[in-house]
């Protein structure tokens, strides 16, 4: 047999080669397509590995942003979260679509100073109170003679001859909402934020709004309200205002909750649960 020429093996060399340098790409491919993959989570398993997202939106004087976020509701829930040890990241969310990524539930979430209702509990998780608001008050134009200083809220709320202004989505406490629902007001809805109300109050596109006392004395102090314009209308039944909560999705653990509730305890003893 004649011996095999050279040029063979170097053909046979050339070939495993190849052979060689496709497969440790394939394998490099394979990996870096693996770790991508793992790298690239859906968003509700990265909020696992990071801050909980909590939203919130501008209402003075219980949200503010700017170069700081903070509030009479953001001030406590920070602190909360931090007591918690558990990292927190502030996103600013218009209020309608805080409830709308709570009840989808695709992500860690939470939302900032919700009222507690029965269809929210449905498919929110709740933290103790955070905050108790002082009473409701309506705000209303200087001139109106259908609004006394102090008022009863059913006799306010069967005058024929006011216009009660409404948040769409917002809950005005149980005692509000009850007797809004039951009494049936002339009423128009807005998804405007407070400053705006009271320019269709002024205007005359409604006739008064309800607010917390916080925020009524912290707009019409403002700058931007001229004195003398509004006033404040108190009422003598109305009871001490809601409590605020944290309100976050299911796929908040249970245990971030416990966190948090401890947390909440530990700073607000007296602030006890409805």
């Amino acid at each position: 047999m004649k011996g095999i020429c050279p040029k063979y093996f170097v053909i046979l060399g050339c070939v495993a080669a190849i052979l060689l340098t496709l497969l440790i790409r394939s394998q490099i491919y394979d990996r870096q397509r693996n770790e991508s993959a793992f790298s690239v989570m859906p968003a509700e398993r990265q909020s696992k590995h990071g801050a909980i997202i909590v939203h919130f939106h501008q209402r003075r004087p219980f949200y503010i942003s700017g170069d700081k976020v903070h509030g009479l509701v953001i001030d406590p829930i920070a602190l909360a979260f931090k007591t918690a040890g558990i990292p927190c990241a502030w996103q600013e969310t218009p209020a309608r679509r805080q409830l709308d990524i709570i009840e989808r539930n695709e992500d860690e979430s939470c939302a900032a100073g919700w009222f507690k209702t029965p269809e929210r509990e449905a498919y929110a998780r709740y933290t103790l109170p955070i905050y108790q608001d002082k009473p409701f008050v309506a705000v209303t134009r200087a001139d109106n003679e259908y609004l006394a200083a102090t008022e009863t809220l059913d006799r306010v709320l069967q005058e024929r001859r006011l216009q009660l202004l409404v948040k769409e989505g917002y809950s005005y406490g149980r005692l509000i909402d009850e007797r809004v629902k039951a009494l049936a007001p002339r009423t128009i809805t807005t998804t405007a934020e407070n400053q705006n109300i009271l320019k269709m109050i002024e205007n005359y596109r409604a006739d008064y709004s309800f607010m917390t006392e916080e925020e009524a004395q912290d707009l019409l102090t403002s700058p931007e309200v001229e004195a003398g314009t509004f006033r404040i209308v108190r009422f003598s039944d109305m009871p001490a205002g809601g409590k605020r909560y944290i309100i976050c999705s299911k796929k908040v653990g249970s245990e971030i909750i416990a966190r948090l509730d401890a947390a909440i305890r530990a700073l607000h003893p007296a602030l006890e649960d409805e």
